[in-house]
C-alpha cells in the first residue's frame, strides 16, 4: 500500500527506535495517544515494560506498541479491526523490523472483544493497553462498559497491568474482576488508569 507524504505522523521518543516516524490512520477511525501521555506512561512504568508481551487491544497506528517494543519489550501483540488502519499498522511494523530485525510482534486484523482466545494463551508476563473508540462516538455508547466485562473476564493472571485511556468525564470502576485501580493520570480529556492483580 502506498502512503502520501502528506500522511500525518508521530515519532518514536525512546529506546532503539528512538526518532522512527509511524504513520496515522485517518482521525475518523482512531485516536492516537498524545504524546505527552506516552512518555508519562512508559516513565509510570519505568523497567517493568522489559522483557514483558505489550498487548495494543485497539492497535490504530502501533504507537504504543511500538514504543514498547523500542524500550524492551519481548514482543508486540496488535489488535485491529479496521482494515485500513491495520495496513498503516502493518507498514509501520515493517518500518520498525527494518530497523532491528529481532523484533516480535503480531497483528490480529479482528475485533478486540473476540481475542480472549489470543490473551489466555499467553503464557509471558504481559500488559494490556486499551484505549477504546471515546463512547461520545456514534454507535459507541456501550464501548467503556464492554471493556470493563472483558476485562473482568480476563482468565490470564501473566497479565499482570491493564492500562485503560478513556475520557476524563469517565468514572472508571475501583476494580475490574481481579484488578485493582492503583493509580489514573489526567490529561486534559483523556485520563490514564492503571490496574493491577
Amino acid at each position: 500500500m502506498r502512503f502520501s507524504k502528506n500522511t500525518p505522523s508521530i515519532t518514536i521518543s525512546a529506546g532503539k527506535l528512538k526518532g522512527l516516524k509511524l504513520l496515522l490512520p485517518p482521525t475518523l477511525t482512531t485516536r492516537p495517544t498524545k504524546a505527552i501521555m506516552r512518555e508519562s506512561f512508559f516513565n509510570t512504568l519505568g523497567g517493568e515494560i522489559v522483557d514483558c508481551v505489550f498487548i495494543e487491544g485497539f492497535g490504530g497506528s502501533g504507537s504504543m506498541g511500538i514504543e514498547a517494543l523500542s524500550r524492551g519489550a519481548s514482543e508486540g501483540i496488535f489488535i485491529e479491526r479496521d482494515s485500513h488502519s491495520a495496513q498503516i499498522l502493518s507498514h509501520n511494523l515493517e518500518s520498525a523490523k527494518n530497523r532491528d530485525k529481532s523484533l516480535r510482534y503480531r497483528i490480529y486484523t479482528q475485533d478486540f472483544f473476540a481475542s480472549a482466545d489470543v490473551l489466555c494463551a499467553l503464557t509471558n508476563h504481559a500488559i494490556l493497553y486499551l484505549d477504546p473508540p471515546f463512547s461520545i462516538r456514534e454507535g459507541m455508547a456501550d464501548m467503556y462498559q464492554r471493556c470493563f466485562e472483558f476485562v473482568r473476564n480476563l482468565e490470564n493472571p501473566r497479565i499482570w497491568l491493564i492500562a485503560f485511556e478513556a475520557m476524563s468525564a469517565e468514572d472508571m470502576p475501583q476494580t475490574l474482576g481481579k484488578y485493582a485501580k492503583i493509580k489514573q493520570k489526567k490529561f486534559g480529556k483523556s485520563t490514564i488508569s492503571y490496574y493491577r492483580i
